[in-house]
């Protein structure tokens, strides 16, 4: 008789973490907790005979991982085969042919000379994404002009973030959503609660009450910020979840990896983008992967969790956990980052004043 094999679909990832593991539905983009010896098992027995393998468990213990083998048919994570031999894993190798992928870019003190440059040398790096922020004021010209000349580009999308006034008018972005279809998104920042009522139908305007007027509103690690898909995964294996691929500029025109981190490796008005970004200094953090980094190399949120080095829990150590992510994989618990005891040094480094305890 042949054996009898559970298996998870080949989009179906197990992470081990320190006292839990995951279960990532690549196809779905949703995560399922699972117990860590739930998880060896089926590693263990993914090409052998599971129900023998359930056999030398007590009674009681065979219920339960029964009972979690439902589970994960019953959520299509898993099926039952007697031909495991014929289903190959996933093909876990990343690639990407653009120079770079994404980049942020801080408007407020860039000229039209400055936003030529950038969308020129962006053209030229195949970058696909890319995110403006405007923290004072909006300059609709400025926005116009960058758009038109990133008509020729492959650029896919270009998401906006404005400050929101009481004298905005909101049909003048609208109707630049609609000249550049590049445009997917603005996102209205610092926006008084009397006035959200007052928003947009349209799906492309976004507003938010949350003020960011600087640099130091990066970095968040949120359960609902996790990115649950192929790519991303497979890309976390070797590379940064936040600095592969990315170009920063900020204000000064100063290159950096992200506008929040201090280095600078160059700046645009005295140097060549295209030089600066495919340097090895300026690579070298894109190869910081999470099992690299404390703590994240024993979280099983791991492969779809984003990553900041601008802010760490020890500014000295490049390889220390975000300072933002409230999250313990030794005991599972989300917390509240800013309060935590042991990061307040950090945060009195960083300056962030909002969340010094008294």
């Amino acid at each position: 008789m042949n054996k009898k094999t559970f298996r998870l679909f080949a989009n179906c990832k197990l992470v081990k973490g320190a006292s839990l593991a995951t279960i990532c539905d690549l196809h779905r983009g949703k995560v399922y907790s699972v117990p860590l010896s739930l998880a060896e098992f089926l590693e263990k027995t993914k090409n052998e005979d599971t129900l023998e393998g359930i056999d030398s468990f007590s009674s009681e213990d065979q219920e339960t991982v029964l009972e979690y083998i439902d589970f994960l048919q019953e959520n299509e994570l898993g099926f039952w085969t007697d031909e495991s031999e014929r289903f190959p894993e996933l093909n876990m190798q990343w690639k990407s042919p653009e120079h770079i992928n994404n980049s942020i870019i801080e408007m407020d003190q860039l000229d039209q000379r400055d936003l030529k440059k950038i969308t020129t040398a962006l053209t030229s790096l195949l970058c696909k994404f890319v995110e403006l922020r405007f923290y004072k004021t909006i300059n609709l010209d400025k926005l116009d002009f960058f758009a038109k000349n990133c008509s020729d580009s492959v650029i896919r999308s270009i998401t906006v973030f404005i400050p929101y006034t009481s004298s905005f008018n909101i049909k003048d972005i609208e109707s630049l959503s609609v000249k550049y279809p590049r445009i997917v998104l603005f996102v209205l920042h610092s926006v008084k609660e009397k006035d959200i009522s007052s928003k947009s139908e349209n799906p492309k305007i976004k507003f938010i009450s949350k003020s960011i007027n600087n640099q130091s509103h990066c970095g968040i690690i949120d359960p609902k910020l996790f990115s649950i898909k192929i790519p991303v995964f497979t890309e976390s294996l070797k590379f940064n979840s936040c600095l592969n691929k990315k170009l920063g500029i900020d204000n000064e025109g100063n290159i950096k990896n992200c506008p929040s981190m201090s280095q600078s490796y160059g700046n645009i008005k005295t140097d060549d983008i295209e030089e600066v970004v495919q340097s090895k200094q300026f690579q070298k953090p894109w190869g910081i992967h999470k099992d690299l980094i404390d703590t994240c190399k024993d979280c099983e949120y791991r492969r779809v969790c984003t990553d900041c080095r601008a802010y760490v829990e020890y500014p000295e150590n490049k390889f220390s956990k975000p300072l933002k992510c409230g999250y313990d994989p030794h005991t599972n618990q989300w917390q509240d980052w800013s309060k935590n005891p042991l990061k307040q040094e950090a945060i009195k480094y960083y300056s962030f004043h909002e969340f010094v305890k008294s």
